[in-house]
């Protein structure tokens, strides 16, 4: 009987692919191949770490949660991301399509909170990309996997930071976001674009008026002092038309 092989989503870390399950032989195979089979197999499941720690976040908008609480309260950590296989543990059990209208989901480096607020996100700023639903889901993977690959790390200048991304459903489309800490970076700014730019696949990639970037200090909701200026202030990086 031939051998039979099956394949997962693979990741490359830090100039490392991660091993796939196609690395794994089916049960069908000779006996002598048995020690090396187990030994793929130890490969394929021992843990691969990622270089940095991420935390995923959804972020309930107040008209979806029906309260006037603090913003921050609205924000939610549902999971610690280290190794690819809990990135995909996460991914593929997040609902996704199902997430409401005005509704975010983040992913941000251990201790950056994706607030405007955080010390690591005061100055900085962030891509936009507003992409069809008909494209998102992957357009989101592709984005999320530029993080925690270091493809978005790579590219920027010294003492800038890539310091999250976040994505927020709207009527037909949903907003992207990549999050860099040096909003006075161009250089930085022009590098993460030509990077997202290079690792989509030809058919998620943007047109040019559906992207741009802004400095979280150019959102009029930036340093508002009241609660009646200030209903959610650092989403509204994410509320952006």
């Amino acid at each position: 009987m031939m051998a039979t092989t099956t394949s997962t989503p693979s990741l490359q870390v830090n100039g490392t692919a991660a091993p796939s399950s196609s690395s794994v032989t089916a049960v069908g195979a000779v006996p002598g191949k048995r020690a090396e089979l187990r030994m793929n197999m130890l490969k394929t499941f021992r843990p691969l770490p990622l270089r940095h720690e991420w935390a995923f976040w959804h972020d309930r908008s107040a008209a979806n949660s029906g309260t006037d609480d603090n913003y921050e309260d609205q924000l939610k950590e549902i999971a610690s991301i280290s190794t690819i296989q809990s990135f995909w543990q996460v991914f593929n059990n997040t609902p996704f399509t199902t997430l409401p209208l005005r509704d975010s989901y983040r992913l941000f480096k251990k201790n950056v909170k994706p607030i405007w607020e955080d010390p690591r996100n005061t100055k900085g700023g962030a891509w936009t990309f507003r992409v069809p639903k008909a494209h998102s889901y992957e357009f989101w993977k592709e984005i999320q996997m530029m993080a925690i690959g270091e493809n978005l790390q790579e590219v920027v200048e010294k003492g800038d930071d890539i310091c999250g991304v976040s994505c927020s459903v709207r009527f037909n489309s949903h907003l992207i976001m990549v999050w860099n800490r040096d909003g006075d970076n161009q250089k930085s700014i022009d590098k993460i674009l030509e990077r997202v730019m290079e690792c989509l696949p030809e058919e998620l990639k943007p047109q040019p008026q559906n992207y741009y970037y802004k400095k979280h200090k150019a959102h009029k909701a930036y340093g508002a002092t009241d609660d009646t200026a200030k209903p959610s202030v650092a989403a509204a990086a994410s509320t952006s038309t």
